[in-house]
Order: structure tokens, then C-alpha cells, then sequence
């Protein structure tokens, strides 16, 4: 059988980079700094285990350590964006959007010197208004910032979450491509399983944290089998143990500190175990049959 490669994503962000409503953009400057020491860590772990991935960039980290965009991309790895400032993506308008993007994209760029092909939405936001725990209940996928991505030359985006709370279980779960009037886009949804009964975002944050390593890797077989490429996601900030402590709501808290003793352990035993790559490697073999987005959702407005 051949072996498919899983995508491998990074948010290379800082450890305040939780919500602009909790933590507000004017305040980021006056606390701690960690991102350059937990990135090096990550890359150390990623060059052990041969390993390349998808780093996507806040622009605001990316505007004030252009030495560590340069690094990571000449350490092999690819680079995206992750927005600016971290804002959600449904209460912008197209123009703050393209806004936004734009800033991000100047100061990634500026580090790599070639063109960003890949976008993620800060809190997986390009869903919309979520779910509320019903099967097609999500009010819509932000269909002007799909179109500005298309416009802008983005090639894909790994935003639409398949999953309650912060998307649609009716969305695909594998690489699709998504059909607008000015082009496509390739999306590429993150990892998502069963736990306890519940569905759950496999791929990232708490969930990957406190996941044992065994129903992860089953659940990523589940997909190879199928040959569709699992999406995972990793957090710099994470490889901290023990990062600068904030007074944060109680839920906000317990996901945000949750699970991190042990992770890089964890980590670098979910790498070593499976084939993995960065979302650039998978263009030449993404889907060719696109979908319009009214199609995941079946309430998306634009």
C-alpha cells in the first residue's frame, strides 16, 4: 500500500495569542516573550525526527522575529499565515479581511522571500457562526473572505472545522475543493474523532493534548486507508511546560494550560510514528472536483 503523507501544521504564535477580547493586541507587547526558544525547540524536535512542516504565521510575530521566518523556512519547512493580529475572521468585512491578510502575507514574506500559498483563520474562524451542536445548523462559512483568499492568490486554506462549537459536522472531513464565482480554493479540514462519545478536534489545542497517542494514530490510519491525508496541528507555545501564567475564564483556562507537561514527549512520539509533510506537498495531488460551499454547510449565506 502506499504510504500516504499526512500534513503536518504549526501556528506560530505566542503564548497570549489566545482571544483579542481576552487579551487585547495593545497589551502583547508588555508581556514575556517566548516564541523563539519554543519554535527552535519545535524545529529541534521536527530535524530529529525528519520531519517537515507547515508553518503558519501570525504576521504579528512574523513582523518583530523576521530571524525566525528565515530560519524556519531555511530549515526546510513552509510558511503561511495565520492573520495579524489574531482576530476573528466573521465579524470582519472584506475590506478589514483582505486588510489583514495583506499585512500578514508583507511580513512573512519579507522573511522568506516567496509568496505564501497557505492561509488558516486564528480560531478557526472562516466557519462562521458555529454549529450550536446540530448537524447543519452553522450560519455560514465566510464566503467574502473565501473570495479574497481566491482573489489574493491563495491556493488553500485549513479553517472549516467539521465539528460543533467552532464549525459544522456536515462540512467534509478530507481535502475538498471549494467552488467560487472568481476560482477555488483547496481546503484542508483538520483531524477530527470520537472521544467518549463526543466529537472532538482531534487536531489541535487541548484535544490533541489530552488524546492518547494510540486513538490518535488510529484515527489517522482510518484516513490513510481511505487515502485522504490526515491534518494536525501543533501550537509553538505548546512546547512550553510551564508559560507565563494570566488570570483567564475557568474554561479558557483549563484548555489553554491543560495537558502541557509530557507534550513534547507526546509530540515527538505522534511525528515519529507516521508519515508526515507540509500542505504544499499535497497540491499536485489535491482533488481535482470541486464543490460550491453551499454544499458542506447547506445554509451558507454569502
Amino acid at each position: 500500500m502506499t504510504t500516504i503523507a499526512n500534513i503536518l501544521t504549526v501556528d506560530l504564535e505566542e503564548w497570549f495569542h489566545i482571544d483579542e477580547r481576552i487579551i487585547p493586541p495593545g497589551e502583547w507587547d508588555r508581556l514575556p516573550g517566548r516564541v523563539e526558544e519554543n519554535a527552535r525547540a519545535l524545529l529541534d524536535l521536527l530535524d530529529d525526527c525528519r520531519v517537515r512542516a507547515t508553518f503558519f504565521a501570525l504576521g504579528w510575530v512574523a513582523a518583530r522575529h523576521q530571524g525566525l521566518i528565515r530560519e524556519i523556512h531555511d530549515r526546510g519547512h513552509e510558511l503561511g499565515v495565520h492573520g495579524y493580529l489574531h482576530t476573528a475572521v466573521a465579524p470582519m468585512s472584506a475590506q478589514e479581511f483582505r486588510a489583514d491578510l495583506n499585512a500578514a502575507r508583507r511580513a512573512v514574506e519579507a522573511g522568506t522571500g516567496e509568496p505564501v500559498a497557505g492561509y488558516r483563520a486564528p480560531r478557526w474562524s472562516l466557519g462562521g457562526a458555529a454549529g450550536a451542536g446540530r448537524r447543519g445548523r452553522a450560519a455560514g462559512v465566510v464566503t467574502a473572505a473565501l473570495d479574497v483568499l481566491i482573489a489574493e492568490g491563495i491556493r488553500y486554506d485549513s479553517s472549516l472545522a467539521p465539528i460543533i462549537h467552532i464549525g459544522d459536522p456536515a462540512w467534509p472531513r478530507d481535502p475538498y475543493r471549494i467552488d467560487r464565482p472568481g476560482g477555488s480554493v483547496l481546503e484542508l479540514p483538520p483531524l477530527v474523532g470520537r472521544r467518549f462519545g463526543v466529537r472532538l478536534l482531534f487536531a489541535s489545542g487541548w484535544a490533541l493534548r489530552r488524546v492518547p497517542n494510540r486513538l490518535l494514530l488510529k484515527e489517522i490510519a482510518r484516513r490513510n486507508r481511505r487515502g485522504a491525508p490526515a491534518v494536525v496541528d501543533l501550537h509553538t507555545w505548546e512546547m512550553d511546560p510551564d508559560p507565563p501564567r494570566v488570570r483567564l475564564p475557568f474554561r479558557v483556562r483549563l484548555a489553554h494550560y491543560g495537558g502541557l507537561p509530557g507534550y513534547r514527549a507526546k509530540v515527538r512520539e505522534l511525528v515519529s510514528s507516521v508519515s508526515w509533510g507540509p500542505a504544499r506537498d499535497h497540491l499536485a495531488r489535491a482533488p481535482s472536483a470541486a464543490i460550491s460551499i453551499e454544499a458542506p454547510t447547506g445554509t451558507a449565506r454569502t
